[in-house]
């Protein structure tokens, strides 16, 4: 669509943009003035879900996605209803028990069934309930009493809930509630009524959920705590009676007599030396040193026992998995040992036999190193025998370890599902304080004044949602309408040249006389005149004499055109004959007609005599009338109209048959011929082109084709079958006209 266009029909219906939003903008005023003013109290509630400030008693995380399902679930459950019919019991106790100010006030109607001594009752019952955090039920007996006051006051479940708004402060760990109302106190007690209830119930519905899985879990401990304790009794009870109590004890007694030994031995081997060398400074002194090398053997048979002594108490080290602590002692000194075995070897082969002392008293040492050495030697005897009997003890225990060790098993089994129970048990505890994090942070006031009403907001939204509602239906009227209403668009459409237009003027009971007198003028007439003076000034511009009017459509409007045409002709003075070859739809010559003539129509093969009073009588092809009238001539065909210098050649109507089978056999051309010697103009009418052939066996008796169109219609298929046969006429086409065109659209 053309926006140039579009953009003056809106202007053309500027006033329908100006009225109808003054007139909603009006009507929400006229609604809104009696508005009241409204307050809003908020009040903060923490979860306590995003925040750990409580002793926990599990390291407990949480994920974003958690912690949303926790909020979802809170708000589900402080939009269950429970804490607001709370509500509604604390308001309507405020207001009825006398102690404050009452918020609302009762008009005597809605308190006329209304009784004093009802009162005590329902405030008892109010505070039952409030304190059994129970909602209102239609099966409570009271029923009846608190919903009819709860009418009168205006505190009734879907007023409160109404007015209550909950939300998450967005990535936050807080909940508002607010509530707005009439009344400032009014809104701040609600809102914090709500956060007090609803946190009571919350503790208490928690508490007693969590509290049964907890006493549950704690009878739980309690059970696999017993089962341990016999267990264990059990095993005590094995050990003491098969001798197994001290087997541990004796298994660390074993390796410290083990270590003893060692001990001994190296003390004998260390006087084996003492002796050795104390002897051979005495055979030193007497120039003898023939004792070195068996000194020297001794020592390595020594250093290989503790080798292999440290690798066996090493590998048995190992295998009992390097924990007993015992055994690690002992091979620490075995090395320690070794050591001082490595470095005395050493020492012997690098130090001089003679010490400086006299034979004397390496004498005297030598006894007391022969001394000492076999009280080493008897110490020796005495472990060997201790630790040949604690192995034998050992091997008697074999079998009973091996209950013992299945034992074992059941009591650690036992000991991880009593493990397991207590930190199920501290996990329920743990949940049972996060019930309780739920605390009112910030507690709602009395706001200082009312919210804005925003009436004129209200007023203003009206306004413009009611213009922008008739622009989009104008707009969409202009874009869904496809008639060729306009000049623009019977150009952009239809592509046709157009010869004139006629804007649309009322054709029922019109009268054309009138119409150009001066009595007549109005604006539409006026055009309508000026247009059909365009046309005609066209129509001369033809030199033409003989031209067909059709169009695609029925009820385009050709009649009233050629009629139109043909009268504005004759004002200058031209002759006209009008031959109505429309013999599917004879309107001209039913208009043209004089009332009390006679005239003679063309029907089928035979002419016909339409008498003033409609009686009809056939004249034969070879002329004779079947009664009276006498033969058949062209002239005899042309009738006077009422209108001055306008004539017409009627037919029938509603002949099945085409022009061309009327017409055959009567020479039409020459007919033609000879008219066109007598007459100016000769106006011919063809049915519609999309629904008859008429049109296109007449053209050749034509010299112009004119097609007419009306401004109401659109352009669909069939049209545009027609507009291509009329572009094919090519030069014998005289152009278009555009006929009932809307006056306001010709000014656009």
């Amino acid at each position: 669509m053309d926006i140039i266009l579009l953009l003056k029909v809106i202007w053309r219906k500027k006033w329908i943009l100006l009225v109808v939003p003054i007139i909603a903008g009006g009507a929400a005023y006229f609604f809104m003035r009696n508005t009241v003013n409204l307050y809003l109290s908020a009040a903060q509630i923490s979860t306590g879900f995003t925040t750990n400030d409580q002793v926990q008693l599990t390291d407990e995380k949480f994920s974003a996605r958690e912690i949303d399902v926790k909020f979802s679930n809170l708000l589900n459950s402080m939009n269950s209803g429970i804490a607001t019919n709370l509500v509604s019991y604390r308001l309507l106790l405020h207001d009825i028990d006398g102690k404050e100010e009452p918020f609302h006030r009762p008009s005597a109607e809605k308190l006329k069934n209304t009784n004093p001594r009802e009162i005590p009752i329902l405030v008892e019952f109010l505070k039952r309930k409030l304190l059994e955090i129970s909602p209102l039920s239609t099966s409570d007996p009271e029923y009846k009493l608190v919903h009819k006051y709860f009418l009168a006051y205006g505190y009734g479940y879907s007023t409160v809930k109404q007015y209550l708004s909950i939300a998450r402060d967005q990535n936050t760990d807080f909940i508002k509630v607010s509530f707005i109302s009439d009344n400032a106190n009014l809104s701040a007690l609600a809102a914090n009524s709500f956060c007090e209830e609803f946190i009571r119930y919350y503790k208490s519905f928690k508490t007693e959920r969590t509290g049964e899985s907890v006493e549950f879990l704690r009878q739980l401990v309690e059970e696999k705590r017993a089962d341990l304790d016999e267990k264990l009794e059990t095993q005590k009870i094995f050990k003491s009676d098969n001798g197994l109590m001290d087997i541990q004890q004796d298994g660390g007694q074993l390796a410290s007599l083990e270590g003893q030994r060692d001990d001994i031995r190296t003390k004998i081997h260390r006087l084996e030396l003492t002796r050795t060398r104390l002897s051979d400074e005495l055979k030193s002194l007497g120039g003898s040193t023939s004792n070195n090398t068996t000194n020297a053997n001794a020592g390595n048979q020594r250093i290989i026992y503790l080798r292999e002594r440290i690798n066996r108490l090493n590998e048995q080290y190992i295998t009992g998995g390097s924990s007993n602590q015992v055994l690690l002692d002992s091979l620490n000194k075995l090395r320690g040992q070794l050591n001082e075995q490595m470095d005395a070897a050493s020492a012997q082969l690098t130090t001089t036999p003679n010490s400086g002392m006299s034979p004397a008293e390496l004498r005297s040492k030598l006894k007391d190193a022969d001394i000492e050495y076999q009280v080493e030697k008897s110490n020796l005897v005495l472990v060997e025998a201790k630790i040949q009997n604690l192995q034998y003890i050992h091997a008697g225990h074999a079998s009973k370890e091996a209950k013992l060790t299945a034992i074992q098993k059941e009591v650690d089994l036992t000991s991880q599902e009593y493990l397991s129970a207590v930190e199920k048990y501290n996990e329920s505890k743990n949940r049972l304080l996060a019930s309780n994090s739920l605390r009112q942070t910030i507690v709602a006031i009395p706001p200082a004044g009312p919210e804005s009403s925003k009436k004129m907001l209200i007023v203003g939204l009206a306004a413009f949602s009611s213009m922008a509602i008739c622009f989009f239906i104008i707009v969409g009227m202009e874009l869904l309408d496809l008639s060729i209403k306009t000049f623009d668009k019977f150009k952009r459409v239809v592509n046709l040249p157009l010869a004139g237009t006629i804007n649309k003027v009322e054709s029922k009971n019109f009268n054309i006389r009138h119409a150009f007198s001066p009595a007549g003028s109005n604006d539409d007439t006026e055009m309508y005149k000026s247009l059909l003076r365009k046309l005609r000034h066209e129509i001369e511009n033809m030199n033409s004499k003989v031209i067909l009017f059709t169009s695609p459509k029925k009820k385009d409007g050709k009649t009233f055109v050629i009629f139109s045409l043909a009268y504005v002709l004759s004002l200058i003075n031209k002759r006209v004959l009008i031959i109505d070859t429309n013999f599917k739809n004879n309107s001209l010559s039913q208009i043209l007609a004089k009332p009390q003539g006679e005239i003679k129509v063309i029907e089928g093969k035979k002419s016909l005599l339409i008498g003033a009073h409609g009686q009809k009588k056939r004249v034969d092809e070879d002329g004779d009338a079947e009664n009276e009238y006498g033969s058949d001539n062209t002239y005899d065909l042309i009738n006077p109209t009422k209108y001055k210098n306008i004539y017409v050649i009627g037919n029938g109507g509603g002949d099945s048959e085409s022009p061309a089978e009327i017409l055959s056999g009567r020479n039409f051309n020459n007919l033609i011929e000879v008219l066109s010697e007598s007459f100016d103009y000769i106006l011919m009418e063809g049915a519609s082109l999309n629904d008859y052939s008429d049109t296109k066996e007449l053209v050749r008796y034509a010299d112009k084709v004119v097609a007419v169109f009306s401004a109401e219609s659109s352009i669909k298929q069939m049209d545009k079958e027609s507009i291509t046969y009329f572009k094919s006429l090519v030069n014998k086409f005289g152009g278009s006209v555009l006929n009932k065109v809307e006056t306001k659209d010709m000014k656009l």
